[in-house]
């Protein structure tokens, strides 16, 4: 079901005192000098179907000195009279061509032919916010865009949190020497340092003494031997001397035996001389330590970073694909956090061309079933855009209800003093 204006009466209703207008063609250039009239017939048929949203923007619907103004609209299948009088904010009553009345008309006019006619050029006008919300009461989205862009936000904030925290760690790994693999993993202990030096002079001083032993036994049985090489002809001592001689090789022996089992004399320098830069050695132990616990929150960190710029990547095509589902009005028309696109740069810089084009093509995409739009600042409009206008509305079969002011050449309705005083240059009597 489509819905035109057939025909439009007004009686007394702001600068209006009688109005009927049949509009012919797809775009009705209403006329005529400032505070003539002209707007009122406009907002007349605003006035008709949005009830309480135009109640609350026109706060004297009545023209000075009558009690009563009465709007009609004849849109075919319904014939919508609003009455306003001085006692109360009007009455609304729908009627079929038959005459069979409507309950709850208000209601009806909501449901089945919208909140009102819809003008292109306050789009232009709107906040990128206003544009925003005004594109996406056009499409059916398979998601909600507030609900997505909130969850986009927050990834975005934490990454944009996680990338502060790695550019610091980063200058903070800078500021650390390089690895040094000759380090301990762990502090070395003072205690630690001292034992293992007192355990080597320990086991050097057991050293010394069987190597003192070994000599002393050495110079005995060097004494034994020359005594025996002069006594050899004496048997009694020959045996005696020769009785020695073994037990000091014995005793030689077990010495030279422990000296083996003690190993090698252990050289203590080097442990004197970690032991004298114990404290420099662990100061680069413990910031090696810190740069290490740096590093793998540095690791961690980026991580972090990544996974939510996968997330982010994740959001942002599961717009896009839905988003290449949804039929939009005009091709190329899109939004993102900020408003309105078009071909992917803001609305906002789109030619006015092409911004009006796609008004109105949103306006018609907001009113599929009143087919009605009406322009209130036509006076702005030059003649390329005036033409655009015509072939949309031609194209998409609407009604384009134009305020102009002036004659406009004698195109169109002159409204004079708040009547019909020409019609397309021919004055009504």
């Amino acid at each position: 079901m489509s819905l035109k204006i057939h025909r439009l009466s007004a009686d007394n209703y702001k600068r209006l005192r009688a109005v009927e207008i049949t509009p012919d063609g797809n775009v009705v250039v209403i006329a005529g000098r400032n505070a003539q009239g002209k707007t009122s017939v406009l907002d007349a048929i605003w006035a008709a179907l949005a009830g309480g949203e135009a109640s609350r923007a026109t706060q004297q619907p009545i023209r000075d000195g009558q009690d009563t103004a009465v709007v009609k609209l004849d849109l075919g299948e319904y014939i919508v009279t609003r009455r306003w009088t001085k006692n109360d904010s009007g009455t609304l009553t729908i009627e079929a061509p038959d005459g069979a009345r409507y309950s709850s008309p208000q209601k009806l006019l909501d449901e089945v032919i919208g909140a009102r006619a819809f003008d292109p050029l306050a789009f232009t006008r709107l906040s990128a916010r206003d544009q925003k919300a005004a594109l996406l009461a056009t499409v059916d989205l398979p998601f909600d865009p507030d609900e997505l862009e909130r969850e986009r936000k927050g990834v975005f904030e934490r990454r944009t949190d996680v990338n502060r925290d790695v550019a610091k760690l980063e200058g903070q790994i800078a500021g650390y020497p390089l690895p040094d693999p000759s380090l301990p993993a762990d502090e070395v202990s003072a205690a630690d340092l001292l034992e293992e030096v007192q355990t080597a002079q320990e086991i050097n001083a057991r050293r010394q003494r069987h190597q003192d032993e070994i000599d002393y036994a050495d110079s005995r049985i060097l004494d034994f031997e020359e005594q025996l090489s002069l006594w050899r002809d004496a048997d009694s001592r020959i045996l005696d001397f020769e009785e020695q001689l073994s037990l000091w090789r014995e005793r030689r022996q077990k010495y030279v035996d422990g000296l083996a089992l003690l190993g090698p004399e252990i050289d203590v320098s080097d442990t004197k001389e970690r032991l004298a830069s114990l404290e420099q050695t662990n100061a680069r132990i413990r910031q090696e330590q810190q740069r290490k616990a740096v590093a793998g929150e540095l690791s961690d960190r980026k991580n972090d970073a990544a996974a939510l710029t996968i997330k982010l990547r994740s959001i942002e095509k599961q717009k896009a694909d839905a988003l290449a589902k949804v039929q939009f009005p005009v091709d190329g028309l899109g939004f993102d956090e900020n408003g309105v696109t078009y071909k992917g740069v803001p609305f906002s810089q789109a030619s006015s061309a092409e911004q009006l084009r796609v008004s109105v093509a949103l306006a018609m995409a907001a009113n599929p079933t009143l087919r009605v739009l009406r322009i209130l600042d036509g006076s702005l409009l030059d003649a390329d855009s005036m033409r655009l206008i015509e072939e949309m509305a031609a194209d998409h079969d609407y009604q384009v209800f134009c305020e102009v002011v002036g004659d406009n050449g004698g195109v169109g309705i002159v409204i004079e003093d708040g009547a019909v005083a020409a019609v397309d240059g021919v004055k009504v009597a």
